[in-house]
């Protein structure tokens, strides 16, 4: 079982330069191109970095925020709730900042959908929310923080997918082609083009926000990126859309 530490190392995008989303009219969002990154850079002795307590406020926000989540019809209904209620309002409401800022409260409580330990570390959270919007419209998720976990067998694949259903994402080694158990996982809207999706999802970036539940338009082919890997390397992959899963 892999540990919450290099689960966390090894499951989030980082800070890249691209232009991908120049092809999409001005205010469209554009494909994700940055996803927060933990643990960062260790302090002088190895350790590391603690993230501030949320305040009691936040804490009871999130908890009022939870409460008045539907809990249907479909789990992307549920999802979008959030981007109706805070994206352009309250964003900070459904986002979350990189160390050393606390943990959103409201991010944490989707854990309490996946077998994750959730102590106060930031970590990936796109399957969390993912499970959490599935669980609360009454079906059966992967119980798990890892956006992998939805390939499993148990679940079903498609090649026509519906507004609703999952985008899983996977990276691969470029070298060998195999997969690294790493990516992304969201709600699929709707295909834009030939190479190009919308979702719908957490831990995703936008023009203003690079850790937010959010819409976003990703590529479903081949894109080269940089990630930390669970044995702490830096190294290149591949990232494209592996497989739609229906959830209907």
């Amino acid at each position: 079982m892999i540990s919450r530490r290099n689960f966390a190392a090894g499951c989030l995008l980082i800070p890249v330069l691209l232009k991908t989303g120049e092809a999409f009219p001005k205010g469209r969002h554009r494909e994700i191109v940055y996803q927060l990154e933990y643990p960062p850079v260790a302090g002088p002795h190895g350790q590391r970095p603690q993230n501030r307590v949320p305040s009691a406020v936040q804490i009871r926000r999130a908890a009022e925020i939870i409460a008045k989540t539907p809990t249907g019809p479909r789990p992307v209904d549920i999802a979008q709730t959030f981007v109706d209620r805070f994206y352009a309002r309250e964003p900070a409401l459904i986002s979350q900042l990189p160390p050393p800022a606390a943990q959103n409260p409201l991010i944490a409580k989707f854990f309490h959908d996946t077998s994750t330990p959730n102590d106060g570390d930031i970590v990936p959270w796109c399957a969390a929310f993912a499970n959490f919007c599935i669980h609360r419209s009454g079906r059966i998720g992967s119980r798990s923080a890892s956006s992998q976990s939805f390939l499993a067998a148990a679940f079903q694949k498609t090649n026509s997918p519906e507004e609703g259903d999952l985008a899983v994402f996977t990276c691969f080694s470029p070298s060998t082609g195999e997969s690294l158990q790493l990516g992304h996982v969201a709600f699929y809207k709707e295909r834009i083009d030939g190479t190009h999706i919308k979702v719908l999802g957490g831990n995703q970036s936008t023009d203003e926000h690079s850790s937010i539940i959010s819409e976003t338009v990703m590529l479903t082919t081949d894109r080269p990126l940089k990630r930390h890997l669970s044995n702490g390397d830096y190294a290149p992959v591949i990232m494209r859309l592996n497989a739609f899963v229906s959830l209907s």
